[in-house]
């Protein structure tokens, strides 16, 4: 019967990216309760959107939160793809490569969380809470999709998969 090796056989790579685990928790719960509460203020409690405002300030405040929805995919990657040596068989540093996972997986989960914050804002600007709804679901999907894992790292360092 064939059987793979393990992972992880000592607990290094999980222990180092708990941490960073914990931390990516907290600012999915976040990016959570800036949805919860863009409805509730707006929709439960009534509250009202400001006056006199230019509609530029929400429509641009928008399209920063979907740039900062998109750059963050991309910046986790350069952060990542720092870490790996360019060089063909030159051999990785296990723990350059894991401090660039961290540092890319923290950069992508703060401008996730600035995106849904972003949204929250912009309900609130606009008295709409579909904003902040939508952004902050986007962001906790992106969130879901990058979170980190200890399977994703192994991934990355055995070249079986792209930064």
């Amino acid at each position: 019967m064939f059987t793979l090796p393990p992972i992880d056989p000592d607990g290094r790579i999980a222990k180092s990216l708990r941490s960073i685990r914990i931390l990516s928790a907290v600012l999915a719960v976040a990016v959570g309760l800036f949805s919860i509460l863009s409805w509730v203020l707006l929709e439960g409690l009534g509250i009202h959107h400001l006056r006199g405002l230019p509609r530029a300030v929400p429509v641009s405040m928008t399209a920063f939160s979907m740039i900062l929805l998109l750059m963050s995919s991309r910046l986790r990657s350069n952060v990542l793809r720092k870490a790996i040596p360019t060089t063909p068989g030159f051999p990785m540093s296990f723990e350059r490569l894991l401090e660039g996972y961290r540092r890319a997986t923290l950069i992508s989960f703060l401008m996730l969380e600035c995106a849904a914050l972003a949204g929250f804002a912009v309900a609130l600007l606009t008295g709409t809470a579909f904003y902040g709804m939508v952004l902050g679901a986007a962001s906790l999907v992106s969130m879901a999709t990058r979170w980190p894992r200890v399977t994703d790292f192994d991934r990355i360092a055995s070249g079986k998969r792209s930064p």
